[in-house]
């Protein structure tokens, strides 16, 4: 195989710490980079809208705020013309490499979550039934995401591998290629690469997601992130009672 280098950074999604050295990597010369996430908007039919409000809660209540912004690694890589590559083709795969019965119980969980957290905002406690909204969001869709990574046909970790063999395959003797996912698929994507490839470089996170620095860095995005879901959570109830009122 001929002389590449491959880096897989392992991070924290929500860590600067990690976007510091992925910033880093890419200023030592970056050919192919290839991040985890969707390279675009999910098209989702009328029977799985449950899973685009699954989506929408989980990014604009809570993934917006305290996700690190990749802009700049992007545009690092735009600069010395390296080919970028996502891990996913759109977020609706996640749903769809699922199989049905593991659909259906993310589904029902969603629906019987969501509506027991606007009972709890009906009868006062708001702050509670706000929390059990984002809980409605995010429990069936790590459900959906730790079965999708788990199945071996089309396990998460193989095909971040099969992206990164394909892109050390194109890559110019003596290039680069990064990828930068999440640790715990950094850990085990070299078991999925083939011997032929030089080994890689696998960067673990500059510290962990239990650490004083962490949670330094979570702090005030925490606070933001909950006082958007609090605001969306109360405008979504004063809805919901205003149909109440109006049409019960």
């Amino acid at each position: 195989m001929k002389d590449v280098e491959i880096i897989v950074k392992g991070e924290i999604h929500t860590s600067q710490g990690d976007l510091e050295e992925e910033r880093e990597l890419l200023l030592e010369g970056v050919d192919h980079l290839i991040l985890e996430g969707a390279e675009r908007e999910p098209n989702l039919g009328l029977f799985d809208q449950w899973y685009a409000w699954i989506l929408m809660i989980t990014d604009y209540l809570f993934a917006r705020h305290l996700y690190v912004d990749k802009s700049i690694l992007t545009d690092l890589a735009d600069i010395q013309d390296a080919e970028l590559h996502s891990t996913r083709e759109s977020d609706a795969d996640i749903l769809r490499n699922s199989r049905t019965l593991v659909r259906v119980v993310a589904g029902v969980s969603f629906l019987f979550l969501a509506t027991l957290s606007l009972g709890l905002g009906v009868t006062g406690h708001v702050a509670a039934g706000a929390l059990l909204l984002l809980i409605s969001a995010l429990g069936p869709l790590l459900l959906l995401r730790i079965h999708e990574s788990g199945r071996s046909e089309t396990g998460r970790d193989a095909q971040m591998a099969g992206l990164i063999e394909d892109a050390a395959r194109e890559t110019r003797v003596g290039g680069r290629v990064v990828a930068v996912v999440g640790n715990t698929h950094a850990k085990q994507i070299p078991k999925f690469l083939s011997d032929d490839l030089p080994d890689p470089k696998v960067v673990p996170p500059a510290y962990g997601f239990i650490s004083i620095p962490h949670f330094k860095e979570l702090f005030y995005p925490g606070f933001v992130s909950f006082s958007v879901l609090y605001v969306g959570y109360s405008a979504l109830l004063a809805y919901v009672l205003f149909i109440h009122t109006h049409l019960g």
